[in-house]
């Protein structure tokens, strides 16, 4: 439960943001994509909120007119701090200032559905994080604090007509399990391609296919992903020399403005098989409460050669919301994983478990049950492309943690409160999430407390934002080994343009 302290916390931080202290963007994840809206005779309905993921979307940029440019972009600057509550040699604390610059232009060719599109990312510290940040372990680079010099974040060919879209080249993505995490100095990018059409009027195919990507601290695309590669800021695996890439292939039925369905797979080549589904429905939106219901299943087993190990996972999940007073979403969601076992002939624990994609954390992964013989315990969910980055899909994901985060199997469950006014200036989240990733070997339950807020000094409307908005993110996390506690205090100011 919430305790008092967390809800007085709660209403500090609200009266706060009123006064334009502090702020956020976007909030913890709950519902990946659009929730349907209340028709129109419901009067007194509230509709439910358009978005619930833990990163910021793209923002649409206009169709430009024929030859013409279209310029936006963003300006960003964060203060990251991250408090251990026992410091170690590998536990120390870290804090990170920097700034980043993302100007984009849009250019359409002629008369034609073709436009070219262009986004430069850098990002730079200027010097607050010392003389050698990279290699400063006092430094948070998950930010990161060194230096990110590019010049093409974004580089690519459109072709967009009324029932066709289709982008070619390096582009953000905001899809379930290849998301943007633009929650940083730079969003992630991908190289490839991908296309949507529209089949019938409720009906959308997607395809996707991805050679490379670039991770939101580092300035390449890389052929490989966050659980084949080491990045900086990340303990990850041992390189890999190779990633094959990616393949999505999705389908978004919308037969109603109370039901959307989503479904697709992701084969990750040579690492793991991914097929995921979603539906949400409203209720009852002739109630003022406008209640919904949305649940979400995962299979996933690893394919190719294995370069993560042996992995087999399934994921369900659920998500109860209303609105329990005007502008107030109260939102239950809970997500279920079972723990698979081997028994594995080895010489010694470690060498039992590295067959297997195991969990981290502190997750028990094996054990001895006879001389030479050792149970090894499994089962989480491999997400090689927001692995460690809390961005995935799963409802019970927070600010910096999640059940594939932890590549755990187990149960999760999270309480959510949301505010917005009715301007949509003010955004404030307080969850709170529970995880239970004990199994045979070991016993490990965590806890996180979380409060998220976002002020926008211009009014919120349809379409791109423009304009300042401040933003803080808090996250409290109680674990059984080191650091025991955790604090991750986060602070953003930007402007869109």
């Amino acid at each position: 439960m919430i305790s008092p302290q967390r809800v007085l916390a709660l209403i500090c931080a609200s009266m706060a943001l009123a006064t334009g202290i502090a702020s956020a963007q976007v909030t913890t994840n709950l519902l990946g994509i659009p929730l349907p809206k209340p028709t129109s005779a419901a009067k007194n309905a509230q509709p439910l909120p358009d978005t619930f993921s833990s990163q910021a979307h793209p923002a649409p940029t206009p169709t430009p007119k024929p030859d013409q440019f279209v310029i936006s972009g963003k300006i960003r600057g964060y203060n990251f701090q991250r408090l251990n509550r026992v410091l170690t040699g590998t536990t120390v604390n870290q804090h990170s200032t920097a700034f980043s610059l993302l100007p984009h232009v849009d250019y359409r060719i002629g008369d034609t559905p073709l436009n070219i599109g262009y986004t430069f990312g850098g990002a730079s510290g200027f010097g607050f994080n010392g003389p050698n940040p990279i290699a400063n372990p006092h430094v948070d680079n998950t930010l990161p604090g060194f230096p990110l010099e590019q010049t093409q974040n974004e580089l690519y060919l459109q072709y967009k007509n009324t029932n066709v879209a289709a982008t070619i080249g390096n582009q953000e993505l905001n899809y379930p399990w290849l998301p943007n995490s633009d929650s940083r100095l730079l969003p992630t990018s991908y190289e490839g391609i991908d296309a949507t059409v529209g089949v019938v009027k409720a009906l959308s195919l997607s395809v996707t296919r991805i050679n490379k990507f670039e991770e939101r601290n580092s300035s390449a695309f890389e052929a490989n992903t966050l659980l084949t590669a080491q990045y900086p800021g990340t303990t990850i695996f041992a390189n890999h020399p190779f990633t094959a890439g990616t393949l999505r292939t999705a389908l978004n039925f919308h037969p109603s403005a109370r039901l959307v369905i989503s479904a697709e797979n992701d084969e990750f080549y040579n690492i793991a098989n991914l097929a995921y589904g979603e539906g949400k429905y409203g209720l009852n939106p002739y109630s003022s409460s406008n209640p919904y219901l949305g649940v979400q299943y995962v299979a996933e087993n690893s394919i190719g050669t294995h370069q993560i190990g042996t992995q087999i996972n399934h994921t369900i999940g659920a998500q109860l919301g209303a609105n329990v007073v005007k502008n107030l979403l109260v939102a239950v969601s809970g997500d279920f994983a079972p723990i698979e076992y081997a028994t594995v002939s080895a010489a010694t624990a470690a060498s039992a478990a590295s067959g297997y994609f195991v969990g981290v954390g502190g997750t028990g992964s094996a054990t001895q049950i006879a001389p030479g013989l050792f149970k090894v315990a499994y089962g989480g969910l491999a997400s090689p492309y927001s692995d460690s980055l809390g961005t995935d899909p799963l409802y019970t994901t927070q600010i910096t943690q999640g059940m594939a985060d932890r590549r755990s199997a187990g149960n999760s469950y999270k309480l959510a409160l949301v505010y917005t006014n009715s301007t949509k200036q003010l955004k404030l989240i307080a969850d709170e999430g529970w995880y239970q990733y004990s199994n045979d070997i070991s016993q490990n339950n965590t806890s996180e407390f979380n409060i998220d807020g976002t002020y926008y000094f211009n009014k919120v409307r349809s379409g791109p934002y423009r304009g300042f908005f401040t933003r803080v993110r808090i996250a409290t996390r109680q674990n059984p080994t080191a650091p025991f506690g955790f604090e991750y205090q986060r602070f953003q100011t930007e402007f869109d343009f």
